[in-house]
């Protein structure tokens, strides 16, 4: 999408989120109206397609308008989390917290008096925000907090269905709770503590993709890692390739496609896919974080197909950007980046 297509849709979003225009035509219940549904649909666009301050301006803005809806500070908490994966880097702390904590606060408010749909969509919310605290613990804190908080969330997800279990969009949050409880149990699993769920949660995903109003591609989205994790790989390769012909210029969803084919042993597939990635990360590489891991499978891609000059060639690329890199991402990375220099100072007959 050129930059100009950008702004305009932008704008037009900003309108209707400040009353300037009728909403998109989309079905709507008594909470998910056109307004909102305009709101999550437009910023998981954004999202999907790597444009993370898109999606927190449009969500600012309804907040502004609205500030008594959830809505707005759930979304610009993702838009602000989903900005952090992609970076991997811990950008946002307190301001990501108070977005978490006004969703919390106004959705308990309106659980006071509304009606059984209403509160369906109250009890999703406050599950994502417990969802969202758990990713943030997993990614920038406390191990033993992400797990306890994760296995909250199955709570308001259970209490929105049974306010209205005609709510599909709660199957995309117990889906994955349910999958993923399961699938990282171990031990506990085994001595009985939790049972075996992963069937149930894939169900579950695969029912919200089908007919749930605004969380179907997320949900799609969740059974792409879980056909990963899973060994499923040309599953999760024809599902990241389903999501891409709707958001071609996503990078979120070019690494399954490029790790699924490296995993089935692809490696010319995974290769093509890995440097599409990184023509993509050339024009804004943010803290090198990503452009090390691509450049890495890069090379080992090459390798594996008996290019030894081209992976030499491609792993002394590093010292374009060595300098750049800081010392958090250059401890984190430190594995992938020796591996580098030990195949760019190799000598290739």
């Amino acid at each position: 999408m050129s930059g100009m297509k950008r702004l305009t849709g932008s704008i037009l979003l900003l309108l209707v989120c400040l009353g300037g225009l009728p909403g998109p035509a989309f079905a709507t219940d008594p909470y998910m109206n056109d307004l909102r549904t305009g709101l999550v649909l437009s910023s998981q666009e954004y999202l999907f397609n790597d444009q993370f301050d898109s999606s927190i301006t449009i969500c600012r803005a309804y907040i502004g308008a609205h500030p008594d809806d959830p809505l707005g500070y759930l979304f610009c908490a993702i838009s602000m989390m989903g900005k952090m994966a992609d970076a991997e880097e811990h950008l946002y702390d307190e301001q990501y917290h108070a977005m978490l904590n006004a969703t919390r606060a106004l959705a308990e408010h309106i659980l006071d008096s509304c009606d059984n749909r209403t509160a369906a969509w109250m009890h999703l919310f406050e599950g994502h925000t417990v969802a969202y605290r758990s990713l943030y613990e997993s990614r920038f804190g406390s191990f033993v907090k992400a797990v306890k908080l994760g296995l909250a969330a199955d709570n308001h997800y259970t209490k929105g269905l049974q306010a209205d279990s005609t709510l599909i969009d709660l199957y995309a949050g117990l889906g994955s709770y349910h999958y993923w409880k399961s699938a990282k149990a171990g031990f506990l699993r085994w001595i009985g503590l939790f049972k075996n769920e992963k069937d149930r949660g894939i169900a579950e995903l695969r029912r919200a993709a089908e007919s749930s109003l605004v969380h179907r591609e997320v949900a799609r989205s969740s059974l792409i890692w879980i056909w990963l994790d899973r060994e499923e790989y040309d599953s999760a390769a024809a599902t990241a390739s389903l999501l891409l012909d709707l958001y071609p210029h996503s990078r979120t969803l070019l690494w399954p496609l490029a790790q699924a084919r490296y995993r089935q042993e692809s490696y010319p597939q995974a290769l093509e896919t890995f440097r599409r990635i990184r023509d993509r990360l050339q024009t804004d590489p943010g803290n090198y974080y990503n452009l090390i891991e691509c450049d890495y499978y890069i090379v080992d891609c090459l390798d594996r197909l008996n290019l030894p000059a081209e992976a030499t060639a491609a792993a002394r690329v590093l010292g374009d950007y060595y300098a750049n890199i800081g010392r958090p991402i250059m401890k984190k990375q430190q594995d992938k980046i020796r591996a580098l220099q030990k195949t760019a100072a190799r000598q290739n007959d």
